[in-house]
């Protein structure tokens, strides 16, 4: 994967979780719903939120930053400076 693909995806993936926590999208886990024992708010928050960062760590783990030649290493001595 390229450096400008991962840098789309990760952009990507920082909008969608901006829309999943905030308000309009939030609201829709505002209720008094209790999943074993934990209201569904904070609930699906952690999950939200603990899903990017799960998928942002995967990205960037999973896929190459570059894929290409190695940089070339540069001389080991210096030419003698001429006059």
């Amino acid at each position: 994967m390229s450096h400008i693909l991962r840098s789309q995806r990760l952009a990507a993936l920082f909008a969608g979780g901006w829309l999943l926590l905030n308000f309009p999208l939030l609201g829709l886990w505002d209720s008094d719903v209790t999943v074993g024992g934990i209201p569904l708010f904070p609930l699906a928050l952690f999950v939200l939120w603990g899903g990017t960062i799960a998928t942002v760590a995967w990205w960037m783990e999973t896929f190459p930053a570059f894929e290409g030649p190695a940089p070339a290493a540069p001389p080991a001595t210096r030419p003698p400076a001429q006059k």
